[in-house]
């Protein structure tokens, strides 16, 4: 039963994944299309060279949210929301599915602006004694510390993942309330979109208060400590988890109410 159940959750994660195929390929082509203006042009601008990996992460950071109100409003826009509330499939695997693709859609486009940028970099500024640099740092033992930020790098990332799913998870729980309703649909989705999001933040805002006065006790203006500042990145992706986790539970009660609209 649970092959089964993974099976069909993996399945409408293909589906939703096909459903995605254009947004992708949007920044995909997007990126490469940047990079090779930047790339000609930058040589005259050489500061210029960052531009098209913000402009680009600012891109690949919106779609995934304007697209779960194209996964989630498709059901109704073509009825196959009846359907689906026939099948032998509960809410969670059906919501869950979407989230992961959209998380997924996410990955790809920070992945391959984060990577075109690298690359860009590389070929405007080609540095023929890398290696030797590399080898001096690693003598010096400044490597460790090299690390320990990349590491930080890594979490802020993962802070950036959850916070996506946290905001996605609040655009299906407001969706799902404004299809309740006849009139006024939109509208109440924007309602119930503002009101979560505040009364979310509301709720965690003491905990990212007394976090932030712990971490002032590690780190301060002068004495900087990356340990501390990890330890924070990762409260603070553990609270926004938290908070996706339960707004994500209320979209699937909703979702599994099966009300007829």
């Amino acid at each position: 039963m649970q092959t089964s159940s993974l099976k069909k959750f993996f399945k409408l994660y293909s589906k939703e994944m096909r459903e995605l195929r254009p947004e992708i390929l949007v920044v995909l082509i997007a990126t490469l299309v940047l990079n090779l203006f930047f790339y000609f042009k930058a040589q005259e601008l050489p500061a210029m060279v960052i531009v098209p990996s913000m402009m680009m992460l600012g891109l690949a950071g919106f779609l995934p949210f304007i697209s779960s109100f194209k996964l989630l409003g498709r059901e109704w826009n073509s009825n196959t929301i009846y359907l689906l509330l026939s099948l032998p499939v509960k809410g969670g695997n059906i919501l869950g599915s979407k989230l992961l693709a959209l998380l997924t859609q996410y990955l790809i486009g920070t992945v391959v602006v984060t990577t075109g940028g690298v690359i860009l970099t590389f070929l405007l500024f080609p540095e023929p004694g890398l290696a030797e640099t590399l080898r001096q740092v690693q003598a010096s033992g400044i490597d460790t510390r090299l690390q320990t930020i990349i590491s930080s790098g890594g979490l802020f990332y993962l802070m950036s993942l959850v916070g996506m799913a946290y905001i996605i998870a609040i655009s299906f729980f407001s969706q799902l309330l404004g299809k309740l309703v006849t009139r006024f649909s939109g509208l109440i989705t924007a309602i119930v979109f503002i009101a979560t999001f505040w009364l979310m933040n509301k709720l965690m805002t003491p905990i990212w208060q007394q976090l932030g006065n712990y971490n002032q006790l590690h780190m301060s203006q002068f004495n900087f400590s990356i340990a501390a500042f990890n330890q924070l990145v990762g409260m603070n992706t553990l609270i926004m988890l938290a908070g996706t986790a339960i707004v994500f539970v209320a979209a699937v009660l909703v979702y599994n109410h099966k009300i007829e609209l």
